[in-house]
């Protein structure tokens, strides 16, 4: 009988310990949905495990780098910290796939801490000043330059989510230039940093300096640019998400449209409480124009404000009846329509007629209609107001019975979190 011999973990098969520390992990970090809050709770006995047993240090390690949330309120100093371990351990810098920041907090840096983002910065671009933000005190603050020397450590990054105000620039990262690289990039998500009376939109140079860095971006999430043309690469850009939008002006949905080649999806979501006089309108007709220069790629369109697309229909088609806005608006070629918040009260007889042609085959490259609650909400909550989701869906079944003459899908979603889905797929 042969004697039994003891083992431990550490005798195990590489493959079957990475396999059990996996559990350890949040699945929302390990499946591509990043933002997850119970991170740290996976995290915290991954990394004691990983330090109480040195010799798995290696097979563990690599996991805790997997995923960087922003559930603490020193984000800035994790940062350098972060950056400080990347710029040590390059092995360590290839697994990090996620990152996201939430607000990026206002304290001062310890002096060791400031010190090594001024001499690495020096380091990296010698002969140019340190750039930092200054606070009405006059103590540097390097809320920035921690996440720019992050970036430029993280080069298989792969869902990127940032804070930006409206003129925040990542001066660091457009001075590498080509050594700044993120080839691995397929998602930007990008948030208000900060809202301070009716100003509502980011800088899009920040946005810009990452998209010349990700030549293989593919979904994009950002508010009203601050700017008046987007001359980033966006050439394999899929998704667009224009979030909250009060100042989109027409050229740069149009430069959009045109340096976005593959562009399939777009989604512009109107502030509820911006528009003065008839800028709505405008604005409705600017968007319409410009995604014109993509109807050879663009499968599907979704806009939150029904209302200036259905004043500037009128205004063209003035002896047409008022329930053929949604049937004589959308192109033939459309594939998928999407309707956030609709009125029940205002667009019932639309929606109706729009199943009535469908049924008679207008629209042949039609797969489906849904009308769903808008995923996400303005300054004032607006767009979580919406009158009438208990009507369209006690109407679904009759509407669904019409859009099936025509071989349509119609759907009434009550939930939905599609487009950020979309970012994370």
């Amino acid at each position: 009988m042969e004697p039994i011999t003891s083992s431990s973990l550490t005798s195990l098969p590489t493959e079957l310990i990475a396999h059990i520390a996996s559990f350890l992990r949040p699945k929302c970090c390990t499946h591509n949905r990043p933002g997850c809050h119970y991170w740290s709770r996976g995290q915290t006995p991954l990394s004691r495990l990983s330090r109480t047993c040195k010799r798995l240090a290696s097979i563990l390690q690599p996991s805790l780098f997997l995923c960087f949330p922003d559930h603490h309120s020193d984000q800035v100093r994790r940062l350098v910290h972060l950056a400080r371990t990347l710029m040590a351990r390059p092995d360590l810098a290839q697994r990090v796939r996620f990152l996201m920041m939430g607000q990026l907090d206002h304290d001062s840096l310890p002096t060791a801490d400031a010190t090594f983002v001024q001499s690495t910065v020096t380091e990296l671009q010698p002969g140019n000043p340190v750039p930092s933000w200054w606070d009405t005190d006059g103590d540097p603050q390097y809320r920035l330059l921690a996440l720019e020397l992050v970036l430029a450590h993280t080069p298989s990054l792969e869902y990127l989510r940032i804070p930006l105000d409206y003129d925040w620039r990542l001066e660091f990262l457009h001075g590498l230039g080509s050594e700044f690289s993120l080839p691995a990039l397929r998602s930007l998500e990008v948030s208000h940093y900060f809202i301070a009376g009716d100003r509502f939109d980011i800088s899009l140079d920040a946005v810009e300096t990452i998209a010349a860095a990700a030549p293989n971006l593919e979904f994009l999430s950002i508010p009203s640019p601050n700017a008046y043309n987007a001359d980033g690469p966006f050439g394999n850009l899929r998704a667009l998400d224009l979030q909250s939008n009060n100042a989109v002006c027409s050229e740069v949905l149009s430069d959009f449209a045109s340096k976005a080649p593959k562009l399939e999806r777009f989604a512009l979501q109107w502030d509820g409480f911006s528009y003065e006089d008839d800028a709505e309108d405008r604005r409705a007709v600017d968007a319409w124009n410009a995604l014109e220069k993509r109807r050879d790629t663009l499968r599907e369109v979704d806009v939150n404000a029904l209302s200036p697309l259905r004043a500037a229909w009128r205004r063209n088609n003035r002896h047409a009846k008022e329930d053929s806005f949604l049937s004589g608006m959308l192109p033939e070629s459309i594939r998928e329509v999407t309707l956030w918040n609709l009125d029940v009260h205002e667009y019932t007889e639309a929606v109706r007629r729009l199943a009535k042609v469908v049924g008679f085959g207008r629209y042949p490259a039609l797969k489906s209609v849904v009308v769903a609650k808008a995923e996400r909400s303005d300054r004032d909550g607006f767009y979580n107001q919406w009158n009438g989701p208990g009507a369209w869906w006690a109407m679904r079944e009759e509407l669904k019975q019409e859009f099936a003459k025509g071989g349509v899908a119609f759907e009434v979603k009550l939930e939905s979190d599609y487009w950020r889905g979309l970012l994370k797929a």
